[in-house]
């Protein structure tokens, strides 16, 4: 039962977000965001029924006293960060509360009006953007390499580890962990702007102008991960690859020669958006020749898989509208990859 404590914080956040979410329906529905902070709860939700298989489900040969130690410091560490979480927001709140300047100038609506008027929408600042969430995939060949390698090593043998549950295991608890500190501050930004200290503030600074009143990008992004946990690893360092790498690459080509604009009243440019298809397919073949112990699909399969994984990622390109893309591009383009590898 050692991973009840973070099943549960995810379940928690589920009905945290999802109450949020009715509270505010009119607005959200108004404002066309009601579905997609929907699928944000609907993912913490899936987030807590699926970890107790997380770390397990790659190696059947995981005993069940080296599983309860990884639940357990997991479960430690993120119940050691809500509790530093708690104390900041409410060390804040006090702050706020006693000095009336202090919360004047800790209005959401001011904060809102300043990040308008200083917004740049440049390469300098998008690459910005882009690196932070380009982060994620760091972790991820960061944490397996070193699995990998101590693997090798016969290092985690003797821990009852192996490759996939040691690096799963850091994965998701620095992954898990960073949702955590993210929805904590999101969900104090959007309904108690005082409670927020101000170096967390800075977060923000560098968040788009379709954030301001809904939860960041990175929350969704992460969280959209999950359900490729359970896909071979190429198919999971593909979708984290697609998300953030190729999506990067559409947006930065589409700034700097972007000249044509993919629809009408459209940010969109058709330059961004074949340079976006062509890295997904790269990423794709790429990754699944290199890790290829892991994945034993044939280099026909391989193109197959490039190929579905391009066609997805264009079409929520061009067509998606009031969902993140940082949940239809990962959620589409991984079940697309998986579906034709299982055939």
């Amino acid at each position: 039962m050692y991973f009840l404590p973070t099943s549960l914080i995810f379940i928690g956040y589920f009905i945290i977000t999802l109450l949020y979410l009715i509270k505010n329906r009119k607005i959200k529905i108004e404002s066309h965001l009601f579905t997609n902070e929907l699928l944000i709860a609907l993912l913490f939700l899936t987030a807590g029924i699926l970890f107790p298989i997380m770390y397990g489900f790659h190696s059947p040969n995981l005993t069940q006293t080296s599983l309860n130690f990884l639940w357990w410091v997991t479960s430690f560490i993120f119940l050691i960060e809500i509790g530093f979480l708690a104390l900041t927001l409410i060390h804040s709140t006090i702050i706020s509360k006693r000095d009336p300047e202090i919360m004047a100038q800790r209005n959401y609506r001011t904060f809102c009006e300043e990040f308008n008027k200083n917004w740049k929408d440049d390469i300098k600042s998008e690459l910005g953007r882009k690196l932070l969430h380009l982060f994620t995939c760091f972790v991820i060949f960061f944490f397996w390499t070193l699995g990998t390698i101590l693997n090798n090593l016969g290092v985690l043998t003797q821990w009852g580890l192996d490759n996939y549950s040691f690096s799963y295991w850091l994965i998701i608890t620095v992954g898990f962990g960073f949702v955590i500190m993210f929805q904590v501050a999101d969900l104090a930004r959007l309904n108690k702007f005082y409670m927020l200290p101000n170096w967390a503030k800075r977060w923000y600074q560098d968040m788009k102008k379709s954030e301001l009143h809904t939860f960041v990008a990175s929350t969704p992004l992460v969280l959209s991960f999950i359900p490729f946990l359970f896909a071979p690893f190429p198919i999971f360092a593909s979708v984290a690859l697609i998300t953030t790498g190729a999506d990067a690459v559409a947006c930065l080509i589409g700034k700097k020669y972007g000249k044509h604009s993919l629809k009408t009243n459209s940010e969109k440019t058709v330059e961004g958006f074949i340079a976006g298809g062509f890295a997904t397919f790269i990423i794709v073949f790429l990754i699944s020749v290199f890790y290829y112990p892991w994945l034993l699909v044939s280099t026909e399969k391989i193109v197959f898989m490039s190929l579905i994984a391009t066609i997805l990622f264009l079409l929520v390109d061009a067509f998606t509208k009031n969902i993140s893309d940082n949940i239809l591009n990962p959620i589409l383009t991984g079940f697309g990859m998986w579906i034709i590898y299982l055939l």
